[in-house]
């Protein structure tokens, strides 16, 4: 009876110590999955700048381009926000559609893109765009339309607006 007695909590301890390393092993690959996933592009402010951050997300769908606007417009989550991440975006914009043709890719996105900010405003909008469809759209170029009118300088007051995007 002794033996038996004395056995048990090494047999407690072997259980907890095997499941906390299943449940640090689950973590790990919830991890692995957001790194697989997508890289979606917002900001920070650095002084009195805003610079450029990454931050993952999960890919949804199929299509990695329409996944990876989609979360961007979605904007920061709610822990994304509390460390100061926010977007150039506006709130509200949509995703209007995406046509592909081969190597081709049209975004369009709804007016409210393009609405308030000046200049630096818009060009901070295209760059979150820009470089969040750079790493899922392969070789293919990506160009820019809103409300199915394909971006131009001339909407902005002369800000350059590189088509296609990436």
């Amino acid at each position: 009876m002794a033996i038996l007695l004395s056995l048990t909590p090494i047999l407690t301890v072997s259980c907890v110590t095997k499941n906390a390393d299943t449940a640090s092993s689950e973590h790990q690959t919830s991890k692995e999955k957001k790194k697989k996933g997508l890289t979606v592009w917002f900001v920070k402010e650095k002084g009195e700048e805003l610079e450029l951050v990454e931050v993952p997300r999960a890919k949804t769908g199929n299509d990695p381009v329409e996944a990876a606007v989609s979360e961007l417009l979605m904007g920061p989550d709610e822990e994304e926000s509390s460390k100061g991440i926010s977007s150039e975006i506006p709130r509200g914009t949509i995703l209007l559609g995406i046509e592909k043709d081969g190597e081709k890719i049209e975004l369009n996105l709804s007016k409210r893109f393009t609405a308030g900010g000046g200049p630096t405003s818009i060009q901070t909008r295209l760059d979150q765009l820009s470089k969040t469809v750079s790493r899922v759209a392969g070789d293919s170029k990506v160009y820019l339309s809103v409300e199915g009118e394909r971006l131009s300088a001339n909407q902005f007051d002369g800000l350059e607006i590189k088509q296609p995007i990436n």
